[in-house]
């Protein structure tokens, strides 16, 4: 579609606009709050076996035992997966984002095209590795701080942008339940106003000084390995703006998409909206449902909206997850909307 030109200004206008309600978004909900996540019933073991058993560990034990428990630790040990594989043609195809060589190619570039593989350590599942070694052996980081216990370098990967590429490398794949949102997130307002996915889903755990030569006075953001996820009620919350409007037709609550790609994002997920409307005097008038499911998800940056009873003075939001590997739904929710 071709623009007319009086058209132009008023959509660059409303496209600065946009980019600077998002702008401001990202960066007033940081830092992230952590919270334990919803265990899993799916036969995935709560924790990795053997993590301590990583090179990386008596340095970085701390780091090592919150990715412990990741679904990326846990990425080759997970039953279904394992089980999905049976039978399955080509399932070596599947091997590379679940457990995955350095990701990091000649001069500390991206690997192109789909991760290949380990040939062994496989159990490690996305290792310390895949995500910061080096083809000469050196480890990446988002400082290249030096230590005398490896070769240790500045990537490029783990700058501001870097890290959306990195993360890509699976994230973008559609196969099996999970959904490429990677590819979502590339075209949203968030990642045009500097969002990124390390700063969603890793949240900041403290600020730390740079130790070395020249690098006095600065500081680097430690950030936790726990690796953030809708499983994290008080981190779902976080993906959506609710907002109770009263337009001409009647009160409507809004439900915004602040999660940079479009939710659900696992085939079989469900995420529900229960919304109790009372009148001035809390009187029940009704409730309201808005499901969202893979087949009729929320679009990254769109708004949804829920018609409510003419009288309709306040709302009480109910959240609610279904995930297809929980025993039971776990509400993330729950606010009050009114004057």
């Amino acid at each position: 579609m071709k623009l007319q030109p009086s058209l132009v200004p008023a959509c660059a206008v409303a496209l600065a606009a946009l980019l600077a309600s998002a702008r401001s978004v990202w960066q007033a909900r940081a830092p992230w709050p952590l919270k334990p996540p919803a265990a899993l019933s799916d036969g995935r073991p709560e924790k990795l076996a053997r993590a301590s058993e990583l090179s990386c560990a008596p340095c970085h034990a701390a780091q090592v035992e919150e990715w412990a428990a990741t679904t990326h630790a846990l990425a080759w040990e997970n039953e279904p997966y394992q089980e999905e594989l049976v039978g399955r043609k080509k399932a070596e195809s599947c091997h590379g984002c679940h457990a995955p060589v350095a990701l990091h190619g000649a001069l500390d570039a991206l690997l192109a095209g789909k991760p290949q593989a380990r040939a062994d350590a496989r159990h490690f599942g996305v290792s310390c590795e895949s995500c910061h070694l080096a083809t000469d052996g050196a480890l990446l980081g988002p400082t290249g701080a030096a230590t005398d216990e490896h070769a240790t370098r500045k990537g490029t990967s783990f700058d501001a942008q870097g890290s959306n590429a990195l993360c890509a490398s699976c994230h973008r794949t559609t196969v099996g339940p999970v959904i490429g949102l990677a590819r979502d997130f590339e075209q949203s307002a968030g990642a045009a106003a500097g969002a990124t996915c390390v700063g969603c889903h890793m949240a900041p755990r403290a600020e730390v000084p740079v130790e070395g030569v020249g690098v006095e006075g600065r500081t680097r953001t430690v950030r936790s390995h726990s690796l953030q996820t809708p499983r994290d009620p008080a981190f779902l919350a976080l993906g959506f703006e609710l907002t109770l409007a009263h337009e001409p037709a009647g009160p409507t609550l809004r439900v915004r998409n602040l999660a940079g790609h479009r939710v659900p994002g696992l085939i079989g997920r469900e995420i529900e909206f229960v919304a109790t409307a009372s009148d001035a005097a809390l009187e029940e008038l009704g409730r309201e449902t808005l499901t969202l499911t893979t087949e009729s998800y929320l679009r990254v940056d769109e708004t949804l909206e829920l018609a409510l009873p003419a009288r309709t003075a306040r709302v009480r939001v109910l959240g609610r997850h279904h995930d297809p590997r929980m025993d039971k739904p776990v509400t993330f929710l729950e606010r009050e909307l009114g004057p």
